[in-house]
């Protein structure tokens, strides 16, 4: 029996999703293995063509509606899509602008083979695209730190580390950090790690990343070009102009909860700017969008080539080159 894959999306006013879902299923190798969560958030004056009406027929969607109103962000959206989860033996989180090759699904269940790792996970900052589907294939990315912002939290990058095909690794290159429009692993990731809807998005990566860790699982960025992204550099209509903290005024006391939470959950708080350090919207409580308990942050610090309490980075972290055996 095939493996299934619960295919989760955040969709916040996008009109490239039909053509995302679309291309999704008509590049499968098997789309029946396929099952979609959808968080799509639309406001009321957007255009039929970016709902339900342009969707392609497929025996296994589900789509959650909200006015995007109500809307509190990317990480709230990730967790109400996570709420489809029915089972499936594999998670994929993605946007909702993104291309595939072909055969992508068995493509990708045998990429996540080839770590030989049942805790394997996928990720990385994909390639990009430009409409309708033109690819860039040239080089295949990997993910390293970029540096520490004004607000203390890391930020990553991807580096086009091997040229293509001549250099296309043998096997999953191993890495620390994860991407949030390209995650992939076992379906477990959704009971043992869920999404945190408190956080917005700037911290998201990083607080993943720890929290997939330290929960025992080890991150991997494919060694074959799987998924593409739009990027806001290939965009050329207006409608991808829409994002939530241009919709809503007061995105930044989400963002600032946001950041706090992260924060905590790296035990930085006390080199955070204060005005995130004495934000008391709400109690600092995690739980269960902790930590792991498996591996010790300090740990995952070590391997990743970071400190988040010093904002020090290694050479290493900057270049992606981490060890082949992980902790």
């Amino acid at each position: 029996m095939s493996s299934t894959i619960f295919v989760q999306i955040a969709a916040y006013r996008d009109p490239d999703l039909p053509a995302t879902l679309h291309n999704l299923i008509e590049r499968a190798a098997q789309p029946e293995r396929l099952h979609f969560g959808i968080c799509l958030q639309l406001a009321a004056d957007d255009p039929p063509h970016l709902g339900t009406s342009a969707f392609p027929d497929h025996p296994h969607l589900t789509s959650i509606r909200f006015d995007a109103t109500e809307s509190r962000g990317a990480c709230w959206a990730r967790r109400q899509a996570q709420d489809v989860y029915g089972g499936e033996d594999f998670l994929l989180q993605i946007d909702s602008h993104m291309r595939a090759v072909e055969h992508w699904d068995d493509l990708l269940l045998k990429t996540w083979k080839e770590c030989s790792d049942a805790r394997a996970v996928l990720s990385v900052y994909p390639n990009g695209f430009q409409q309708p589907c033109c690819l860039q294939t040239s080089t295949l990315p990997v993910m390293a730190a970029a540096g520490f912002d004004a607000n203390g939290i890391l930020k990553l990058r991807g580096i086009s580390r091997f040229q293509l095909p001549e250099e296309q690794p043998e096997r999953p290159i191993p890495g620390a950090f994860i991407a949030g429009g390209f995650l992939f692993g076992p379906g477990s990731i959704v009971r043992e790690v869920p999404y945190d809807p408190d956080l917005y998005f700037h911290g998201e990566e990083v607080a993943m990343s720890a929290r997939l860790w330290t929960s025992g699982f080890n991150i991997y960025a494919p060694n074959r070009l799987l998924l593409f992204h739009l990027y806001k550099t290939e965009r050329t209509d207006k409608e991808h102009s829409a994002t939530h903290w241009g919709d809503h005024s007061n995105w930044h006391l989400y963002n600032l909860r946001s950041l706090k939470r992260v924060h905590t959950l790296l035990g930085s708080l006390n080199n955070a700017p204060e005005s995130i350090r004495c934000f008391n919207d709400q109690p600092d409580e995690l739980q269960p969008f902790g930590l792991g308990k498996k591996r010790k942050l300090s740990i995952y610090q070590q391997w990743a080539g970071v400190d988040f309490k010093t904002a020090e980075i290694s050479q290493t972290a900057r270049h992606a080159e981490f060890n082949v055996l992980q902790p």
